[in-house]
């Protein structure tokens, strides 16, 4: 049973001391232009204050064919015309509402003869001239997604040969229900369990993340283009006429190892940038993703939009210009061609306080025009010009030559992605083993759109490593459950040695994404793994660190726990992003962040410590107290965003779930936990009247409002009178044969929750699968298999009985088993209410004041 512990304690403090900040602007009016801040040469103007009662706070911009500017208001305030003009004494905005019932746009784009407007919770629409008066009267709904809020549908913009159109959208918004798709065949991809946010936010939500279409206004069809973005804004193509977005950050993932900083993304053809909910997101360096062009830092990016046809320095006019509402500022991101792709530089171009900076466009007139406001602020419009010494010629730079030719392969690859091309995969093939990762990933993608069978083979009897590890991600991905064993066979003839470092964390992927797609290894296959990858950990290197023990945890490799440790015990210098100026432009905000940075957490000790949290087996005593002594340290020693204390706190919970209770009475004095399996309370029958419960019916029984009134208690009372705790131990009680089920609402909802219990068989955990264990003398078991050095322990699907031991020698086979262990339906013996009592009780990780009763 749980009870007041150190790490608790700690967790507890962090939670008073570092409690989500609200983010809405400051309301003191519009910020006057003499107090931006601005590089030299360069001029504001405060053209127009938007009267907030009338036409609200504006939070997207454009510009027509005539050079005239539209902006919407965030809720329900309208869309209006602004007439920009110049005169001696400056610049004059007159305003003009859209006399149509819409509003709350985040993405407006005038084309084709019309202006589209891209609604949140609506969707698509394209406003015309139906008579020729000059006014916007008509509406055409298009087809199209119809997300809703901040996280909803989004941008549009013209695509790079001005034929269709970029619709995006982010993270909280379903795809439209018609779609083709360049992007092949996405999912989660995380070998080890993930843990879903701490706080609940975006839970539940899985790939494709914020995602990118274009839209043929002529076919009114759409096709994916790319994935795995969080919240995308804008977007917005360079003179090159490639793609960018600005991508947002989690906020309260700050000094987790998972957290990403705001960033820029060159948006390519099939591309998955890795956005995965809770800790689940993807590192840069997985080899089925691809790197941001710069990291920008904490932040909340809005508009994003490019410096052609701007009078400014060339440098400008080949900038794009990313809009930070939270810090106020507007950056320069100057772009350097690198190869396919491209790296960037981050320059302040403006900044104020408060300045909520929401969309920017460049006018006809060669100035940029910028909107603030969002969330209610007081909204308005700015004027930026040049006025210094530079040049202000339009630029006519260019790519260099071998960046223009990369630019150029990368693009005839990507016209094979999502079509079946008989000549694609001799072309793209020879590309795998480019040293360029935007070439390697559009061949990849080109080879997946191509049917398996042509190209499974080459695979398999490819020689080249880079090509052979590049084949191998795209098979794991598109092939069978039959390619596992020939793909897994193929790798090991990798001298992993012998691998640069990005070839090494490829292979790793490979291997990771196989036993994703394809199943689990056999165990002869597991030792051929261990043996090869076991001695590469610990690597010089924290990337191949990282990715070693994943595979290996995920292997139950006998030494990673002490290799692992000893790491953890022995930190590297944590890297401190340089976000020093950037915070000190929102106080409130910025003072937090500060703080962290000032003590900068051990993320990659920590990232050790998550992924060792699944292992059951192979620790000493010593270790498990290293282990909780060491979550204890980051607790009391460091801060991190709203979800830093919950997330420690359920690590610590799975890690003790998997601890033995031998293990667990050894690590009290660190833990501080009163550990005894035994309920200290009657238990009592289930009252009833049962019936046979399909996942529907059950699913209904325990929706939003039945969970909320479900009783602590009774739930309590179920989970051992039915028989769960037979098995499975909940807040410190019960049996360890099946998994500790008390952090199970990290990883799983009620729906999923409910579909294994009904159907046990449909989904097997990896530790926890039933096998099939045939001895020397002719004897078969079948059960749970627990090993322990030379011993294995056979718990039978008979939980009174006693587990079985036998000597690893007297076995001939270990073959898993199809059926779970645990007897299917084991609700059925209960009523609507006793059923949302045992899930609220499930989904309560044994705290009475769980937000499921709330």
């Amino acid at each position: 049973m749980k009870s007041f512990y150190p790490l608790k304690s700690y967790l507890l403090l962090l939670l008073v001391l570092f409690s989500p900040v609200v983010l809405r602007a400051q309301d003191k009016g519009a910020l006057p232009a003499k107090n931006l801040s601005l590089l030299p040469g360069f001029k504001a103007e405060l053209i127009y204050t938007v009267p907030k009662e009338e036409q609200g706070s504006w939070v997207v911009l454009t510009k027509d064919d005539k050079g005239r500017l539209y902006a919407s208001d965030q809720k329900d305030k309208g869309l209006y015309r602004i007439t920009v003009t110049q005169s001696a004494g400056g610049s004059k905005a007159t305003v003009e509402k859209v006399l149509v019932d819409l509003s709350g746009a985040m993405g407006l784009k005038w084309a084709f003869g019309g202006l589209y407007v891209h609604v949140g919770g609506k969707g698509l629409f394209k406003l015309t001239d139906s008579n020729g008066d000059d006014r916007l009267d008509k509406i055409d709904q298009q087809p199209g997604a119809v997300g809703g809020g901040e996280h909803g549908n989004h941008a549009v913009e013209l695509t790079e040969d001005g034929k269709q159109l970029y619709v995006i959208a982010g993270n909280h918004t379903n795809l439209m229900e018609d779609y083709t798709s360049r992007v092949q065949s996405w999912d989660e991809d995380l070998l080890l369990p993930r843990q879903w946010d701490a706080r609940g936010h975006a839970r539940g939500r899985k790939a494709p993340g914020g995602w990118v279409t274009r839209y043929d206004t002529n076919k009114r069809t759409y096709e994916v283009y790319t994935i795995g973005f969080r919240n995308e804004y804008d977007i917005a193509l360079n003179r090159n006429g490639d793609l960018f977005t600005y991508d947002a950050d989690m906020e309260w993932d700050m000094g987790m190892p998972w957290y990403r900083p705001t960033r820029i993304n060159q948006v390519v053809s099939g591309a998955d940038y890795g956005w995965r909910s809770g800790s689940g997101k993807w590192p840069n360096y997985y080899e089925d993703s691809l790197p941001p062009v710069v990291e920008i830092g904490p932040g909340s990016p809005t508009g994003l939009t490019a410096g052609t046809g701007a009078k400014f320095p060339a440098k400008y006019q080949d900038a794009i210009f990313g809009l930070d509402w939270t810090f106020g500022t507007i950056y320069a991101i100057h772009l350097q061609a690198d190869g396919a792709g491209y790296k960037g530089t981050k320059e302040v171009f403006v900044a104020g306080a408060p300045l909520p900076v929401t969309d920017a466009v460049i006018g006809d007139d060669g100035a940029m025009y910028f909107t603030i406001g969002g969330r209610g602020a007081q909204s308005a419009l700015y004027r930026v010009t040049y006025n210094g010494d530079e040049s202000t010629e339009a630029s006519g730079s260019k790519p260099d030559a071998h960046s223009s030719l990369a630019q150029t392969l990368r693009r005839n690859l990507e016209a094979y992605h999502g079509k079946k091309v008989s000549y694609a995969v001799d072309e793209a093939w020879p590309h795998l083993g480019s040293k360029d990762r935007f070439i390697r990933n559009a061949a990849r993608v080109a080879i997946e759109s191509q049917p398996v069978s042509e190209w499974r083979g080459k695979v398999i009897s490819e020689k080249i490593p880079q090509i052979k590890i590049t084949g191998a991600v795209a098979l794991a991905r598109s092939g069978e459950a039959a390619d596992r064993e020939p793909l897994v066979k193929s790798l090991l003839e990798l001298e992993p040695t012998g691998l640069e470092k990005g070839q090494l964390l490829g292979l790793l992927r490979a291997y990771a994404l196989t036993f994703i797609r394809l199943g689990k290894p056999d165990e002869g296959e597991r030792q051929k793994l261990i043996a090869e990858l076991d001695p590469l950990l610990p690597s010089k290197d924290g990337d191949v660190n990282t990715e070693l023990i994943r595979v290996l945890v995920y292997l139950d490799a006998p030494s990673v726990a002490g290799k692992a440790m000893a790491l953890i015990n022995h930190p590297s210098k944590p890297e401190v992003p340089e976000w020093g100026d950037l915070i000190k432009r929102n106080a409130s905000y910025g003072g937090t962040i500060a703080k962290m940075l000032e003590n900068p957490a051990p993320l990659r000790e920590m990232n050790y410590a998550f992924m060792l949290r699944n292992l059951r087996h192979g620790w000493t005593i010593e270790q498990r107290k290293q282990y909780f002594t060491f979550l204890n340290g980051v607790a009391k020693n460091y801060q991190g965003g709203a979800s830093f204390p919950g997330f420690l706190e359920n690590i610590r919970e799975e890690a003790l779930g998997n601890c033995s209770d031998v293990e667990r009475k050894a690590v009290a004095s660190i833990t501080g936990e009163n550990f005894n399996p035994v309920p200290d309370f009657e238990i009592k029958p289930a009252k009833g009247p049962g019936k046979v419960w399909d996942q529907g019916a059950a699913v209904a029984a325990t929706r939003g409002g039945h969970l909320r009134k479900s009783d602590f208690e009774s739930g309590r009372n179920l989970f051992h009178a039915i028989g769960c705790a037979a098995c499975h131990r909940f807040d410190g009680m019960g049996g360890a044969i099946g998994p500790d089920l008390t952090s199970v609402r990290n990883k799983f909802d009620v729906p999923y929750m409910i579909e294994s219990i009904i159907e046990p068989s449909k989904v097997i955990s990896d530790q926890y699968g039933s096998s099939v264990v045939t001895l020397k003398n002719g004897e078969v078991l079948s059960g749970l298999v627990v090993e322990d050095g030379d011993v294995l322990t056979v718990y039978s699907a008979d939980v009174k009985a006693e587990g079985k031991k036998v000597k690893r020698g007297e076995v001939v086979s270990i073959k898993e088993s199809e059926i779970s262990q645990m007897p299917p339906s084991l609700i059925n013996m209960l009523n609507p209410q006793e059923l949302a009592d045992l899930m609220g009780y499930l989904m309560s990780g044994g705290n009475r004041k769980a937000k499921v009763y709330k």
